[in-house]
């Protein structure tokens, strides 16, 4: 009898897992600057830019705004730090060349700029979106895959959401699914691997 009952919790275990139904991210939202667009910092704050290095689009400008939020007068705009000289930024990429992102913010009367990625989780504090349990995910070195549902998911959830991402490896090519919970806090939990979706003996070299 109790062996029947093991047997039923486990079907109904398994019929539980086969019903859920993860919405998927679209293209526009789902790359790093549409996340990050999204962020409700924690802390509070009068104004924030997004940043990317190099500016792609104007060679006499050390860096692009992306998107902004929130109010300051033009006087204190004016000393907006420039970071002229200093390449440290988080989510780097555009390989082989050399690209990032970082967010300045006005507070206490103060610029502070965002360059790291630990730095980044702290503004994003408690999970008040989808985009910001993304945002964690990115942090703990996952990626999204935009055209595999294995790579890209999510349920929203009481306490937090359930996420699946990629990890993604170029030498040889790999992707491996993962579903795992993101807390409101920004913890990660329940981390649990999918298997490979994609093995290849090939090597992406930059």
């Amino acid at each position: 009898m109790k062996f029947l009952k093991i047997i039923l919790f486990l079907f109904a275990l398994m019929l539980s897992s086969c019903s859920e139904k993860f919405e998927k991210l679209s293209k526009k939202n789902s790359d790093r600057e549409g996340l990050l667009k999204q962020i409700q910092p924690e802390i509070k704050v009068k104004y924030w830019q997004l940043e990317h290095f190099p500016n792609f689009k104007d060679e006499n400008k050390k860096f692009e705004i992306l998107y902004s939020k929130g109010q300051c007068t033009e006087k204190v705009k004016a000393n907006i730090p420039t970071n002229d000289k200093d390449w440290n930024g988080f989510f780097s990429g555009c390989q082989p060349a050399f690209c990032a992102y970082r967010i300045t913010y006005f507070e206490n009367d103060q610029w502070k700029t965002i360059k790291e990625e630990e730095e980044l989780k702290k503004i994003i504090g408690e999970i008040d979106n989808v985009s910001e349990a993304f945002l964690i995910g990115l942090i703990n070195d996952y990626s999204i895959d935009f055209n595999s549902e294995k790579g890209n998911g999510f349920i929203q959830e009481t306490n937090g959401f359930k996420i699946k991402m990629v990890k993604y490896e170029s030498c040889p090519i790999s992707k491996e699914s993962f579903t795992f919970f993101v807390n409101k806090n920004g913890s990660i939990t329940n981390l649990k691997s999918n298997g490979y979706y994609l093995k290849s003996k090939d090597c992406i070299v930059y």
